[in-house]
């Protein structure tokens, strides 16, 4: 299924089948595979649901989940997996800036989430 990016129309679709990603031109953050848990929430919430990584920048984050977030949704990201965050600083603020749904080999709902200064 194939969702127009609609904030980034110059910008390469994600490969979600894991192909490897060319460096753009553009100066846009190289981008690094990277598989590992991590949960959310929409900021001001109470409630952490589960995700994983698909892969990771230093401006942002392609990830998965069960969950339907909104484009445009601000969401607390922590790569630990369970309790409290034990520090502010393992918490990043992130903008949901794209949402995919990846058909091949799961069905999975995919996130791009562009990390808040």
């Amino acid at each position: 299924m194939k969702v127009e990016d609609r904030d980034y129309p110059e910008r390469t679709k994600v490969s979600l089948a894991g192909e490897p990603r060319q460096p753009r031109q553009t100066g846009r953050a190289t981008r690094r595979e990277l598989r590992i848990p991590l949960r959310y929430r929409v900021s001001g919430g109470q409630e952490w649901h589960p995700g994983e990584t698909v892969n990771i920048s230093e401006s942002g984050l392609l990830f998965s989940s069960n969950e339907l977030l909104e484009v445009d949704a601000n969401v607390e990201i922590t790569f630990q997996t369970k309790g409290t965050p034990m520090l502010q600083s393992s918490t990043r603020q992130a903008l949901v800036v794209r949402r995919t749904l990846a058909n091949w080999p799961d069905t999975k709902l995919m996130f791009g989430a562009r990390f808040r200064s």
